[in-house]
């Protein structure tokens, strides 16, 4: 399969099919793979497109407030502070499965500054979804 001319866009495109379309025994693989992949390559080329919205609206982008345990030193707390956290977190593998029942159901992260999240699957799914539609948006314009 080739890539069009617009490599960003149509990356971002097929990782949403992937989470659309995927239901299996490895989801949180998937999910977690997705998320890397929407979280390094447009770092590159449109980390600043991530909107800047305050952690007060993050349950729009489906993850709790909850969630965010810790922010870390000195940082705004904010969508795009999340995304790069959570970047940070993906990128250096600080990260770790959080089980029930012998089911992976979530993930905890954590950078260096002291961010600290833990993610359910549900939530991370939707939120991969929002952010690979919004930066495949974002990079079509």
């Amino acid at each position: 399969m080739e890539y069009a001319q617009q490599f960003e866009r149509d990356f971002m495109r097929r990782t949403l099919e992937l989470v659309r379309t995927y239901h299996g025994p490895y989801d949180a693989t998937n999910l977690l793979n997705c998320l890397l992949g929407l979280l390094i390559v447009p770092k590159e080329t449109s980390f600043g497109k991530v909107p800047d919205e305050p952690i007060a609206d993050l349950g729009r982008w489906s993850i709790s407030p909850q969630s965010i345990e810790s922010f870390g030193q000195n940082h705004p707390k904010t969508l795009r502070q999340v995304v790069w956290s959570l970047r940070n977190a993906v990128a250096h593998f600080r990260f770790e499965p959080v089980h029930e029942k012998h089911k992976c159901i979530g993930f905890r992260f954590h950078d260096q500054s002291g961010f600290k999240a833990t993610i359910k699957n549900e939530e991370m799914r939707i939120f991969v979804e929002k952010l690979a539609k919004h930066l495949e948006r974002e990079a079509s314009a």
